[in-house]
């Protein structure tokens, strides 16, 4: 008979203890959980407040919904269930919580397993006020779930760590990423993916950096279980301190023809990376300088849009436009209730009433020629008052298609008038005027008369007649142009209130201007010339 086999007993898997950090940069989680959002996110420079590992840190000891954190859980979630949308700060909590409560189902082990249980435990029914009510601690066991979730599951992870790696699937189909791993410049590539130490010294301690700030963390050999992590530099005055200590305790310089070991080789290379990244932590310093600044000079001006008063809302009392008779207080006012327009015109012909036998006299008309509806409608003739209709005007400028007088117009001096010239002296009907050495002419026969146009001939001026000048004939030119004037016709002014120049200076001037004005009325009726409206004065 063959003894029973003996029970196979269950292996334990790696139980680090309990650490006894009181800040969360003394956490090797921190580091872990930071590090995957530079490498693997944008959060870092895009999230404002989000520069370095101490602004993670202060995010986290937040009590109260923080806006940092808010965006890197959603970032989280996002990477596990795309298409998420409950991710604001008052229900991410709970959506945080139904993400971890899908895994949590399964018999995959996470930070979260009891032993006891053989199972995962929700961390959240010990957790009545969400995740932001949490201790630290808690949140960042939360996180660190997160982001191994994230490794294992997200397809968005996975695929930017097999491409730094040059892992191909399905290589017999077509895919069109490049198969070809990114370059070591590339923030996607395997050496920038990587998180391992800056260096060691020779008493093999590790020192971690994750960015370009000045924060430094030390710690022993990670792979046994009693490793210890701390942070030994945090702004520039500590890191410079660090870097004065390992220069202290460098290696001496050796003799010549003799090697080195293995832990002062280390030592010196610790050393000179942390020499070379002093320019770029100085940088570093100043863009986040410069971005809280920025986000200083943005806070303070929402504060002042908030003390900033604006007249966005109606006032609940009625104005009063200057008919306040003398009162006594605001107080006074009565506040605003809505009337039709009947009440209020009755309202203020009352009250125009009580000011007539409150202050009787001139300065207080009627009622009907103070609106302004009334004044435009006198103004327009519909009036019956018998008084002047102008008088309540008292010089307020009205324009003149109201009727209003010249001497009631404030528009401006009323457009001048062109000069008066000889040239437009005379002016008979609607014909041209004549010039005073032109004399009208009857019209050719058979051409119809008009108005507007006449025969006028000008003289030619010669030597003057030796015994007077015969007198002008008034028949019609043979040809269309009048007979012309004998010559020696002066050029002279009219005489005896003629229309026309005379030819002689003798006494039979009076006679020939009659004539030529009779001439003229029979012949203004119909004439040839162009009229130039031009010459109205």
């Amino acid at each position: 008979m063959k003894p029973s086999p003996p029970e196979p007993t269950e292996k334990k898997g790696h139980i680090c203890p309990p650490s006894n950090a009181k800040h969360p940069s003394d956490r090797w989680e921190s580091l872990f959980v930071y590090g995957f959002i530079c490498r693997f996110t944008q959060l870092r420079g895009k999230v404002e407040g989000l520069n370095s590992p101490m602004d993670f840190e202060e995010a986290l000891l937040s009590p109260e919904p923080n806006p940092i954190m808010t965006q890197i859980l959603a970032r989280f979630i996002l990477n596990l269930r795309p298409g998420t949308r409950n991710l604001s700060s008052d229900v991410i909590s709970s959506t945080v919580a139904g993400v971890l409560q899908e895994y949590f189902k399964t018999t995959e082990r996470t930070v979260f397993w009891d032993d006891t249980l053989k199972a995962n435990v929700d961390p959240f029914q010990d957790m009545p006020g969400g995740f932001f009510a949490a201790d630290w601690d808690m949140k960042l066991k939360i996180l660190r779930q997160l982001v191994e979730l994230q490794l294992c599951h997200s397809q968005q992870i996975k695929a930017i760590i097999d491409r730094a790696w040059g892992v191909v699937h399905n290589k017999h189909k077509k895919i069109e990423m490049s198969a070809l791993p990114p370059p070591p410049g590339d923030p996607q590539s395997q050496e920038r993916l990587q998180l391992v130490p800056l260096g060691q010294d020779k008493d093999r301690k590790r020192y971690w950096v994750i960015d370009d700030s000045p924060r430094v963390y030390m710690s022993t050999n990670p792979w046994k279980i009693t490793a210890t992590f701390q942070t030994i530099a945090s702004t520039r005055d500590e890191y410079i301190a660090v870097v004065e200590k390992v220069k202290e305790n460098a290696p001496p310089e050796t003799r010549p023809g003799e090697r080195r070991s293995k832990l002062e080789t280390a030592h010196l290379a610790l050393l000179k990376a942390l020499e070379d990244r002093i320019e770029i932590i100085d940088n570093e310093l100043a863009r986040i300088q410069r971005a809280q600044r920025k986000l200083q000079q943005r806070n303070l001006l929402i504060a002042s849009a908030e003390l900033r008063e604006t007249r966005t809302r109606r006032r609940t009392n009625r104005p009063d436009y200057a008919y306040l008779n003398g009162p006594q207080s605001e107080d006074e006012a009565d506040e605003y209730t809505y009337q039709s327009q009947d009440q209020e015109d009755d309202d203020y012909e009352d009250q125009m009433d009580v000011d007539d036998l409150e202050n009787p006299g001139p300065r207080r008309r009627a009622t009907a020629s103070t609106r302004r509806s009334t004044r435009t409608s006198a103004a327009n003739g519909n009036s019956k008052g018998a008084h002047d209709d102008w008088a309540d005007w008292r010089g307020e400028r009205r324009s003149t298609r109201l009727g209003a007088p010249t001497d009631m117009q404030l528009d401006g001096p009323p457009p001048p008038k062109r000069a008066r010239t000889d040239d437009s002296a005379v002016k008979v009907n609607g014909a041209a005027a004549m010039k005073p050495t032109e004399m009208a002419v009857e019209t050719v026969a058979g051409k119809k008369k008009s108005k507007f146009w006449y025969y006028a001939v000008e003289p030619i001026p010669g030597p003057p007649a030796a015994n007077g000048a015969a007198p002008v004939s008034n028949g019609p030119s043979p040809h269309g142009g009048g007979k012309e004037p004998p010559d020696g016709m002066s050029d002279g002014p009219l005489e005896n209130g003629g229309r026309y120049p005379s030819t002689t200076p003798s006494a039979s001037a009076s006679a020939s201007a009659s004539n030529a004005d009779d001439l003229y009325e029979r012949s203004i009726g119909g004439s040839l010339s162009p009229a130039e409206s031009g010459d109205e004065s």
